[in-house]
């Protein structure tokens, strides 16, 4: 029974790893985050509400019926004021009952149904494309997440190099205290030293703990705390083609709705082609002096058009006009502000690079350093505190350089993205 505890315990352990690799990118990340965000359903409720907006739209050819009855009564009615000998002219009643079908079926609407059809799908990729700017700031939080997360990493893994080397000299020096060499308040120091140790890696664990948290939730998978987040390597180089932000196609849609609202603007004053007919039953029917109930049908031509409206569409054409400026300025003004965050970014990164050539030279100098304070403490020549500020210094060289390595996949990250190229 407790085998088979255990062997489920492991399946169990191993349907839970095998959710996500053992290393991840941040490309794999930014993917799966773009695949679990509820916002990314949204595409096809879009399509299907547009779907059903063309269809009304292509109604406009189908034949129109209407069904109207009325009944009225009327004050007065049509009376000839002649006479004729031997003629009677009946009188006409005053109550009047009908009852009608009314069909009609356009023929020519100036191209209105076809340019309404193409304003809703340039609706539609505007408002896909308003996802794709929200996805795409999005993307932006994953890569804040990701770096975090791997600079704890390595945080984690040089306070654990020093702990280990504190405990081998605590061993040593406790070792000593034993042997009547060394005095207690020596190992003492190491020991303290120790606990301030490991009191950074719990707040490095639980720090790194909630980044992996978040990324599990971004990306819809569990990821195990031993999952390694590789640094991405970027090529950063002159890019001789136009910016790539969503920001910018988004404005390039507005301005082409804008293009189809002032070509909807012309067919609006066309004249429209219909053909109409009407078939009813009333009293009186086509004949005016038949106190009958007769039936009746009707067919004709029918155009409208208002070639005259006081210069409301000229003026719209001017509106429209200036919308389409106010967009090219935002764009303008949007594309200003790319080339100087790329500037900003690009000085980052030729920070970061140099900083780390300075990293290599003050680790191989504050390796030497410690490794001859190590000597001199295990002779007994200086003191814990000495070696213990060496070693931390040490240790905080190796952590800059860390630091900078990461901070420089950052900033190239940052460089990508403000000028939005994809991963």
């Amino acid at each position: 029974m407790k085998k088979q505890f255990f062997l489920i315990i492991i399946a169990i352990g191993g349907l839970l790893f095998a959710q996500t690799p053992k290393t991840l990118t941040l490309k794999y990340c930014q993917d799966k985050a773009r695949e679990n965000y509820p916002l990314n359903k949204q595409f096809e409720l879009l399509e299907s509400a547009t779907k059903l907006k063309l269809h009304n739209l292509t109604s406009n050819w189908f034949p129109q019926l209407k069904i109207n009855a009325q009944s009225t009564y009327q004050s007065d009615v049509t009376t000839l004021p002649l006479q004729f000998p031997g003629i009677t002219i009946p009188e006409v009643d005053q109550e009047v009952y009908k009852v009608a079908l009314d069909v009609s079926n356009t023929l020519y609407d100036g191209g209105l149904t076809h340019r309404q059809k193409l304003m809703e799908k340039a609706s539609l990729s505007i408002d896909k494309q308003n996802i794709e700017v929200e996805l795409y700031k999005f993307r932006e939080r994953i890569n804040q997440v990701y770096f975090n997360s791997i600079l704890l990493h390595e945080n984690e893994k040089l306070i654990n190099i020093m702990k280990n080397e504190v405990e081998s000299r605590l061993k040593i020096v406790e070792s000593s205290v034993r042997n009547g060499v060394s005095l207690q308040s020596k190992a003492n120091l190491l020991q303290a030293e120790l606990i301030k140790i490991e009191q950074q890696l719990l707040e490095i664990l639980l720090s790194k703990q909630a980044t992996i948290d978040m990324l599990s939730e971004y990306i819809g998978h569990i990821i195990p705390y031993e999952t390694i987040l590789t640094v991405p390597i970027f090529s950063i180089g002159p890019n001789e083609h136009s910016f790539l932000r969503p920001e910018l196609k988004l404005m390039d849609l507005q301005s082409q709705k804008l293009d189809a609202s002032r070509s909807l603007l012309t067919a609006k004053v066309l004249p429209r082609l219909a053909v109409f007919g009407q078939v009813g039953y009333g009293r009186p029917g086509l004949n005016m002096f038949s106190n009958e109930y007769n039936d009746f049908y009707i067919v004709g031509l029918r155009i409208n058009w208002t070639p005259w409206n006081w210069n409301r569409t000229r003026n719209d054409r001017q509106r429209i006009d200036l919308q389409k400026n106010i967009v090219q300025n935002q764009k303008e003004t949007l594309e200003q502000n790319i080339r100087i965050l790329l500037k900003k970014d690009k000085a980052e990164i030729d920070k970061y690079e140099a900083l780390i050539l300075k990293d290599n030279d003050v680790i191989a100098l504050r390796q030497q350093i410690t490794n001859t304070f190590a000597a001199q403490f295990d002779k007994g020549i200086i003191t814990a505190t000495d070696y213990l500020t060496e070693l931390n210094a040490e240790t905080q060289a190796r952590l800059n350089k860390q630091q900078h390595i990461v901070q420089l996949a950052q900033a190239q990250a940052n460089y990508q993205f403000d000028y939005g190229i994809e991963e």
